[in-house]
């Protein structure tokens, strides 16, 4: 029986899709040529951010066990956020294959977000010739390159697979609810376990637009039970996947409550000088730095026009531009090419555009007329809703609402980031608009040419308008162009000089956004060529799947190449000398105590600065969910240079600049690892707790205690005579020796996480209850004489988390196996009937043969 099976097993159904992985190889190959060399970009956020899992990292390859906390960066914080967490998830696995196959990073990456597009097409019904367009369309998005570029990598692999999520929604509603159910569990929890929530939140917003649509086609044809299995098997699939992804997300999610991003701590009479970060005055970001990253609509058109905005803050452009010519005029020696600042969209700055192709917008408008259904206003509708989320406070009116009322929106920021959340529709419908394109050319010709001219008008049409008068429609102006201008031509500048650079600035990103309007145009109209001429029966669909990728292709590398070259790229082992120690590190690294905090004042932000930590504990760090209190006595008194709040932090050392390079400098002053107070100061209010560290504050002597904690100390009358030391160190538990003749309040210079989150304490075996104190560090009442004392991170959302992940990653694959088990026993089945009836046929088979060849003959 397995032999039928596998002899009638026809190869030309295979071949497509092996000549499908053939192009797929072929384009991370090209796309990534020097990766397969060993050289890697040189990734600001990733260095950033591995230099703050160091201690992570080296605690992992010393003992083999997760460290859950890292005192490398803040003062002490969870890992949960720094360092992915999947333990107990075996879907770990079946990502580590998709995003392996002996690929180097990141062509693993782009491979398995090709291989998610490819499967959701052809589940869809479309070819594999036109499921390979759009493949690529999907992964080798401009964008990804950018995000790859800056090291953002987890948002490509969280987004990798929103396919198979999409897959499995359709699929249920096609009444393969199993297969449906399945495939929508491993899409959403594999996304959830590649870790970046905010872009899966935003897609997932897009979702119940799918469900109004399916409301409303069960309305129409009473068909409810439908409706009810779809729901079911989808519900079932979602608690899966959301179970799978728990020894991350329950920890985070404790953790989420007590950062920036969680419920207010302090009153609103906060100061004028506190940073908007801070949830002082608002549960979740306060709006305006929520709504920092917003797209205007100059934004939106470099989906279609990628320099609509002026491209990256810094863009390449040439030497003959006006800009260019005026700086030459201006006596300036001008390079052939050179970066300016043309970027005037909404945000801050940018990398560059969120190009979405011109080829695919084309696509997508052919599929507004010729996908129907309620996917098709999934689609639709998702696109719209998602562009207008990404406009953040140039939305206002749709983007307070869902700030206000809507869960978790006011935990994100950046909303231009919704975009890349959102191209999957846009490369969805395009494909599924040029697959039942073709399909209508067969059905009915003249119904086709109607909708390829509408499509093809609007589109051009658009293009050519903006061509003609693009410029004049948008602001072309930016808030920073006089300072970046004034900081490019320093003194030498006078205000005519200013004024003439400002505007051929301006002349200049008209010149630019009318050069990327025609070269949409162009890659519009070459893609509606290669249709008509499919529509006209010129060629099949494989040579018009062909002409498309290769303009797919072309369009995205030409715009992908302006902000990452093959220059970009270095050895590994250059890029890994970002974390050389320069001498003021090797200078404070000769001090046997390692155990101190470093504050480095040559950072461009210390509380932005992530390579600090790469060999220190730092008093800064880099991390865009700090805890809400180490936020507060950031704004409040760190940066106000408030010197008892770094001594209490044990900032024992400071790199400054002393005007011969970065050096060490020692602070006598700070207090240790742990000390011994005289003095308890009871407050009523955190306002008062963290407002108490400033004037005359000595931490040396005075521990400012909270009202909640005042049963812990009731009666306690602390002299500060004795002695406490740290005696072992980890990041997950910390030993010291205490000796006193009388009771004391023992302070340590670790940060309060709680409570009930983690930290506990026992002093010679016996739990003890840890007493916040100075608003973000830990206490413990030590009664007299010798004791051990030691604190240990055990945090049980962690260890349910861990139960949890294993159960429900297991059943989905289970799932799996039994799908799989399934489809080849039907497959088997259907070979087993085909080989009988073949053989049962055979004679009359023959007979049949023998006539068409006299049939020929004659």
């Amino acid at each position: 029986m397995d032999r039928n099976f596998y002899k009638n097993m026809n190869f030309k159904n295979f071949l497509p899709h092996l000549i499908a992985l053939v192009v797929f190889i072929v384009a991370v190959f090209a796309a990534f040529s020097p990766a397969f060399s060993g050289k890697t970009i040189r990734q600001g956020d990733s260095i950033s951010g591995s230099a703050t899992a160091q201690e992570a990292i080296e605690y992992r390859e010393a003992t083999g066990d997760r460290a859950l906390w890292t005192n490398s960066q803040f003062g002490g914080m969870p890992t949960y956020q720094i360092r992915k967490i999947s333990d107990g998830n075996t879907l770990k696995y079946v990502d580590k294959l998709a995003n392996g196959l002996g690929l180097p990073y990141p062509a693993g990456i782009f491979f398995s977000a090709m291989l998610c597009m490819y499967i959701f097409l052809v589940l869809m019904g479309v070819s594999p010739w036109l499921s390979i367009v759009g493949a690529l369309a999907f992964s080798l998005v401009s964008n990804n390159f950018i995000l790859y570029e800056t090291g953002h990598n987890t948002k490509i692999r969280t987004v990798a697979y929103f396919p198979l999520i999409m897959a499995g929604l359709v699929l249920a509603w096609r009444k393969k609810y199993l297969l449906g159910g399945l495939v929508f569990a491993i899409g959403l929890a594999l996304s959830l376990l590649n870790n970046h929530p905010q872009l899966l939140y935003y897609f997932l917003l897009t979702v119940p637009i799918f469900g109004i649509g399916m409301i409303i086609h069960s309305a129409r044809t009473s068909d409810w039970v439908h409706f009810g299995k779809t729901m079911g098997v989808l519900v079932a699939g979602f608690l899966l996947a959301l179970g799978s992804a728990a020894s991350n997300a329950l920890p985070t999610l404790e953790y989420g409550e007590q950062t920036m991003r969680g419920a207010p701590i302090l009153k609103s009479e906060a100061p004028a000088n506190v940073a908007p970060t801070s949830s002082s005055e608002t549960d979740g970001l306060e709006w305006t730095y929520a709504m920092n990253w917003s797209n205007n609509f100059e934004d939106i058109m470099a989906t279609v026009i990628p320099r609509a905005a002026g491209g990256g803050y810094g863009e390449e452009i040439d030497r003959d531009t006006p800009f260019g010519k005026t700086l030459s005029r201006m006596g300036s020696r001008i390079p052939e090419t050179f970066q300016a600042p043309t970027y005037h969209g909404g945000q801050p700055f940018t990398s560059g555009p969120r190009y979405l192709g011109a080829v695919v917008w084309f696509l997508f408008v052919l599929g507004l007329l010729t996908v129907r259904g309620p996917v098709k206003w999934w689609l639709v509708g998702g696109t719209i809703f998602g562009l207008l989320l990404s406009m953040g406070s140039y939305a206002e009116w749709l983007n307070r609402f869902m700030y206000n009322y809507l869960p978790l929106f006011n935990k994100f920021r950046a909303p231009s980031s919704v975009i890349t959340s959102i191209g999957l529709l846009v490369s969805a419908l395009g494909l599924l608009g040029i697959h039942e394109f073709t399909k209508l050319v067969k059905a009915d010709a003249e119904a086709a040419k109607k909708k390829f001219f509408i499509a093809a008008g609007v589109s051009l049409g658009t293009m050519l308008l903006m061509i003609l008068i693009g410029p004049s429609l948008f602001d072309l102006t930016s808030p920073t162009d006089l300072p970046r201008i004034q900081q490019m031509v320093g003194q030498a500048g006078d205000q005519n000089t200013i004024n003439a650079l400002v505007t051929a600035l301006e002349e200049t990103r008209a010149e630019i956004f009318r050069g990327d309007a025609i070269r949409s145009f162009l890659f519009m109209a070459l893609a509606a060529g290669a249709v008509f001429l499919f529509s006209r029966s010129t060629y099949s669909v494989a040579i018009m799947a062909g002409i498309l990728a290769v303009l797919v292709v072309v369009d995205f590398s030409g715009v992908s190449g302006r902000y990452v070259t093959a220059d970009d790229y270095s050895p590994k082992r250059k890029v890994e000398q970002s974390y050389t120690a320069s001498p003021a590190d090797q200078q404070i690294l000769q001090d046997p105590d390692p155990h101190y905090r470093v504050y480095n004042t040559t950072a461009r932000d210390p509380f932005q600065d992530g390579l600090t930590s790469y060999h220190h504990k730092s008093v800064g760090g880099y991390h865009p969910a700090k805890l809400q209190r180490y936020d507060d006595l950031i704004s409040r008194h760190l940066k106000a240079g408030n010197q008892a709040v770094f001594n209490m932090m044990n900032a024992k050392y400071y790199i400054v600049d002393a005007g011969q390079g970065p050096q060490a400098q020692r602070n006598p002053n700070a207090l240790g690892n742990a000390w011994l107070v005289s003095n308890i100061q009871m407050v009523d209010d955190a306002n008062a707790e963290i407002n108490g560290l400033g004037g005359q504050f000595d931490p040396a002597e005075t521990a400012i205690v909270h009202r909640e904690f005042a049963d812990q100390v009731s009666g306690l009358q602390p002299n500060g005579q004795g002695s406490i030391s740290l005696t072992s160190y980890s990041p997950m538990e910390l030993k010291y020796n205490f000796n006193s003749n009388a009771e004391q309040l023992a302070v340590f210079s670790e940060v309060w996480y709680g409570p009930d989150t983690g930290w506990e304490a026992t002093i010679d075996g016996n739990p003890a209850e840890i007493i916040r104190t100075n608003y973000v560090l830990r206490a413990l009442r030590v009664p007299a004489g010798q004791h051990e004392i030691v604190m240990s991170f055990n945090p049980s959302s962690y260890a349910t988390g861990y139960i949890l992940s294993l159960i429900c990653s297991l059943l989905l694959i289970g799932g799996i196996v039994y799908v799989g088990f399934r489809y080849y026993q039907s497959s088997k089945a259907e070979s087993e009937q085909l080989a009988t009836a073949t053989v049962l046929d055979e004679p009359a088979t023959k007979q049949g043969k023998t006539k068409a060849k006299r049939k020929k003959k004659g």
